[in-house]
């Protein structure tokens, strides 16, 4: 059996961020073969290993790649450290694991999916919901070992830059940069939702430049919007269409909140497999965005998002994993698969 807990420090030791997974997936990919995935790369960059000849196709599917900020890996208390311990290298190494154990079965085929750039364009994720059609998916995200995902905000960026003509501080005119929280704060006043969690919109300043220059004021200004899944785009179209003023304003395109059924073959066999292995199964719904919402947007099957950890340290300098939920997340998965193997897609 592959020691899941030494995989995932490899995998850890192999920094990864956004747009620099190669070292990692020409580790992964020899990794997946001799333990009976026949596996290739396709033309984004993903690893993509199947094992398994049954009809029934479930897709595992966790990201290769972190946000920016190695952190040295070291074990401590039962606890391994690292940048991606959490988010979300040690549900890939599940994935890997638990797949590993169904090389001849005849009644369900599992692919396990690296996919790049998950915490910037996504573009792994577009990739390969063009590119397949599971039955099933879980995507590798942080929900305790004794959890099950249901559920993501959606999310739209806004890019606001003005540059002006520079006049007297001591005049009336309105500078670039007031201009800007202006605008901040009517278009947190309209959309943010006076409650929080899932079912609430926000609006939040991530970043803000000003440039004094000689001749010109200049400001650059980054929102970023989680949505609720009653969010209406065009409302803010047209709310920028009002008060964007002489600003350019741009806007990435919406992905919108996602939220599955409970009832479901997928999520019984993981409330089985939970249960199996000694835990009392709960559901989430969280307040950022994944590939989940992405890959919903277009199949329309089965999905949920599991993997062992806190996602609370997420993206921090403190991210580490007790690694008993690794253990016990891979025995959960085998048995979440047995039962949809059982089950034979009916």
């Amino acid at each position: 059996m592959m020691n899941t807990k030494r995989l995932l420090r490899k995998m850890l030791e192999i920094y990864s961020p956004s747009g620099k997974e190669e070292k990692l997936v020409d580790f992964l990919q020899p990794v997946m073969e001799g333990l009976g995935y026949h596996t290739k790369q396709d033309e984004t960059g993903n690893l993509i290993g199947r094992i398994g000849k049954g009809s029934t196709q479930v897709l595992l599917l966790g990201h290769l790649d972190t946000v920016e900020g190695e952190i040295p890996v070291r074990k401590s208390g039962g606890n391994i450290y690292g940048r991606g311990a959490v988010d979300a290298k040690s549900a890939l190494a599940a994935f890997i694991g638990a797949g590993s154990q169904f090389a001849n079965s005849s009644d369900v085929e599992v692919s396990v999916v690296g996919v790049v750039e998950e915490e910037t364009s996504s573009k792994g994720a577009y990739a390969v919901r063009e590119d397949m059609s599971p039955d099933y998916v879980v995507v590798g995200e942080p929900s305790s070992w004794d959890g099950i995902t249901l559920g993501y905000r959606g999310s739209i960026r806004l890019s606001y830059s003005q540059s002006v003509s520079k006049t007297h501080r001591g005049e009336k005119t309105p500078l670039p940069a007031e201009e800007a929280v202006s605008f901040f704060h009517q278009l947190r006043n309209t959309f943010d939702s006076t409650s929080s969690g899932y079912n609430s919109t926000d609006v939040r300043l991530t970043d803000i430049v000003t440039e004094n220059e000689p001749f010109r004021d200049t400001v650059d200004m980054t929102l970023d919007i989680r949505t609720s899944t009653d969010f209406n785009r065009e409302e803010l179209r047209e709310f920028i269409r009002n008060h964007g003023g002489q600003a350019s304003v741009e806007t990435t395109r919406h992905i919108p909140a996602v939220r599955s059924s409970k009832r479901s073959r997928l999520v019984s066999a993981f409330i089985g497999g939970i249960r199996e292995v000694g835990g009392k199964p709960s559901f989430k719904l969280k307040t950022g965005t994944a590939d989940m919402n992405i890959l919903a947007e277009t199949w329309e099957v089965p999905i949920i998002a599991y993997g062992p950890g806190d996602s609370s340290l997420d993206h921090t300098p403190d991210e580490h994993l007790e690694l008993e939920e690794l253990s016990r997340a891979r025995e959960v998965l085998v048995v979440a698969l047995n039962k949809l193997e059982e089950s034979g897609g009916s």
